[in-house]
């Protein structure tokens, strides 16, 4: 039986739901493996915004992904409602990861479909530095940690 590589913390501090669109599905007429980080970026998008954020001002600097982890688990198709849960662990000072679990309800039974780790880095674009994250987001993320 295969085991999970990526460890989901929980529990997660946002949930988001997607329909899964055309431009979605690739030839094997299910979702593409690159679409899970899309997803993956909308739902951070779209928490970052619930905290009064973005990626390109969270404070005073941006942030960019550094590194990225995916695990899949079962197929998606076309018109499928997904949800994704986030949440947010493993806070340093200048970075802290995302976790995404994507999930699909069928036949009454919610099943996960893949899972995703972000690493995002907090950086100021201007001079092309790592910086740190401010004390105040860091409490925010430091919230997000004992979930919604």
């Amino acid at each position: 039986m295969r085991k999970n590589k990526i460890l989901v913390p929980t529990p997660p501090c946002f949930e988001t739901v997607l329909t899964v669109q055309t431009g979605d599905i690739n030839y094997g007429r299910h979702v593409g493996n690159e679409r899970y980080l899309l997803f993956a970026q909308e739902a951070r998008l779209r928490f970052f915004d619930s905290i009064g954020c973005s990626e390109m001002k969270f404070g005073e600097f941006g942030l960019v992904l550094a590194e990225a982890e995916l695990e899949y688990f079962h197929e998606l198709f076309y018109g499928e409602i997904i949800t994704i849960a986030l949440s947010v662990d493993t806070i340093s000072r200048a970075s802290f990861e995302c976790f995404y679990s994507i999930s699909v309800e069928r036949e009454n039974k919610k099943i996960i479909a893949a899972v995703v780790v972000t690493k995002m880095v907090c950086f100021d674009y201007t001079h092309r530095k790592v910086k740190s994250i401010s004390e105040d987001l860091r409490a925010v993320l430091h919230h997000c940690t004992k979930g919604m």
